[in-house]
């Protein structure tokens, strides 16, 4: 059985499933249906594939509140459950890759990608089995578009685009491709649409009663890791093209940037050029908003009075780097220090950023280095880089040093949290959702190492970048917000609209755990020194 799990479902069953889901359907309140995407949950519990993933019986996602008039169908039911179970989840997963394709009207691109790759390995190449099988593939197209182009209600109020931090990301999402040629693989990769999640967020607290209490939308992962898309331009334009198109044809209002997407798309600037009609933001104002408070509450912490200290920021000429320098200039520091790599471009933007601090602060000490050893001096480091590599070391740091990450994939490993006792290590990114929402997803997020995205609904704490898009779509921007080089200005606009509705700070992080009492303690001591 473990060779055949990857095989299509037959044409027969796919038609039997479709059809008759879709008729046990029928009654359901359309207006809670903002896609394809919404329907594919309640189908598959249909079937017996999946339960309800989170919600109270009203969610739009659950069958509980349905299955009494479906009871009525008892029929279609038992007709249903007569197709294996192995048969069903096929037509689940396939159903969920199918629908972007349609969307995007590149149902003929899609069958192509697959007989040149997954279905070319599974069927061995036999010319005979590829050529029905693209009947087979077509006829199941017909089927199923005119279900996706019903309904797309074009009533979403945000999309928030990413991408894969590692190749080993990928092989867990799609598993076929293990056993895959390397070739395929790649073609697969590069030609492979968006994996698109569904959310609805709602119970958001209000001050004004015409405001929005719950939003919804759709988070798009583009199907590539950091490294190639960094390799590769002319890879990271289409396909982040391609999932932004997919976020206008779901009706998405607003559009934000994770990831490393904005700096790929020239601070969003591209996107905005080739899509003038929709509304980006890279999420870089909340992020450095996030990063001055999560320094403020460390400090805090530890009684390391930011006025006297020393701060390093690695990655100073990018958008997050400079952005938090230029905050940072509000605070006072004793001194400053600027790193980034010894390019001219890099070079000339580390020099706007101390001019920029000296005419906020003429008395703030602004050094300028290409060495990471200058990171020595520091009390504080904050690191936001694109390297896919950790260039941050043990022996870069002081002891009692507060180190903040905000990179993708992270700049800090951690190792060096285990080997040095000495330091506080911070997820620069976390922030916490309003106590009272109440998140309903279509289907279970990516498993993504660096990115705890399931704490969106564990927690109720998520990344910056998809807190201002979310900011956003409550207040129903279908503009641009943040594009370019973050400004400290839409820092602190965005920072307050986000505390009007109830988001907050999340607490100390780092890895998925709570940094322990005992290095809060131990740092204390060494600044006290």
């Amino acid at each position: 059985m473990k060779e055949n799990i990857y095989l299509p479902s037959s044409l027969k069953n796919f038609e039997k499933i479709v059809i008759g889901s879709l008729r046990l359907l029928s009654d359901i309140d359309e207006s809670n249906v903002y896609s394809a995407y919404s329907l594919i949950p309640l189908i598959s519990q249909i079937l017996g594939v999946n339960t309800p993933l989170m919600g109270t019986g009203d969610s739009p996602y659950s069958l509980v509140s349905a299955v009494f008039q479906m009871r009525k169908k008892q029929s279609l039911f038992d007709g249903l459950f007569k197709i294996s179970l192995e048969e069903r989840r096929k037509v689940i997963d396939e159903m969920y890759e199918m629908v972007a394709p349609c969307l995007l009207e590149e149902e003929g691109e899609y069958i192509e990608l697959l007989l040149n790759t997954k279905y070319k390995y599974l069927l061995k190449n036999n010319k005979k089995n590829l050529i029905k099988e693209k009947k087979v593939l077509e006829d199941k197209f017909s089927l199923l578009a005119p279900v996706v182009e019903k309904n797309r209600s074009s009533q979403g109020d945000f999309a928030h685009m990413i991408h894969y931090g590692y190749p080993a990301d990928l092989y867990r999402e799609f598993s076929f491709l293990e056993k895959m040629p390397k070739a395929l693989v790649k073609q697969w990769r590069d030609y492979s649409y968006p994996v698109v999640n569904e959310f609805i967020i709602r119970n958001f607290p209000v001050k004004n009663k015409k405001a929005k209490t719950a939003i919804k939308g759709w988070v798009l992962f583009v199907t590539n890791h950091t490294r190639e898309l960094l390799e590769s331009g002319s890879l990271r334009k289409r396909k982040i093209l391609q999932a932004a198109k997919l976020a206008r044809r779901m009706g998405a209002r607003i559009v934000g940037m994770g990831g490393l997407i904005a700096s790929f798309a020239q601070g969003g600037h591209w996107l905005s050029e080739q899509i003038p009609d929709m509304g980006f933001t890279t999420g870089h104002a909340y992020t450095i908003g996030n990063i001055m408070e999560i320094l403020d509450n460390a400090a805090g912490r530890v009684n390391l009075d930011i006025r006297k200290a020393t701060v390093a920021i690695v990655g100073a000429a990018g958008s997050i780097g400079s952005g938090c320098a230029k905050l940072l200039a509000d605070r006072k520091p004793g001194r400053i220090i600027l790193i980034d790599l010894n390019t001219f471009d890099a070079l000339r933007k580390l020099e706007e950023v101390k001019n920029y601090i000296k005419n906020v602060c003429p008395d703030i000490n602004v050094l300028l280095s290409i060495n990471l050893r200058k990171l020595k001096k520091a009390d504080v480091v904050i690191v936001a880089t694109n390297s896919v590599a950790s260039i941050i070391k043990k022996e870069h740091l002081k002891q009692g040093a507060i180190v903040i990450d905000d990179s993708f994939p992270k700049n800090v490993s951690e190792r060096i949290l285990r080997e040095r006792k000495d330091i506080i290590l911070l997820e620069g990114g976390m922030t916490r959702l309003p106590s009272s929402i109440e998140v309903l997803a279509a289907r279970n997020m990516p498993d993504l190492m660096d990115i705890p995205l399931t704490r969106l609904v564990s927690c109720k704490e998520t990344y910056s970048c998809v807190a201002e898009t979310l900011t956003l779509g409550l207040y129903g921007y279908k503009k641009n917000y943040g594009l370019g080089q973050s400004d400290p200005a839409l820092a602190k606009d965005i920072m307050t609209k986000a505390r009007q509705r109830g988001f907050n700070s999340a607490p100390l992080q780092c890895f998925d755990e709570a940094v322990e009492e005992e290095r809060f303690e131990c740092v204390r001591k060494l600044v006290k020194q």
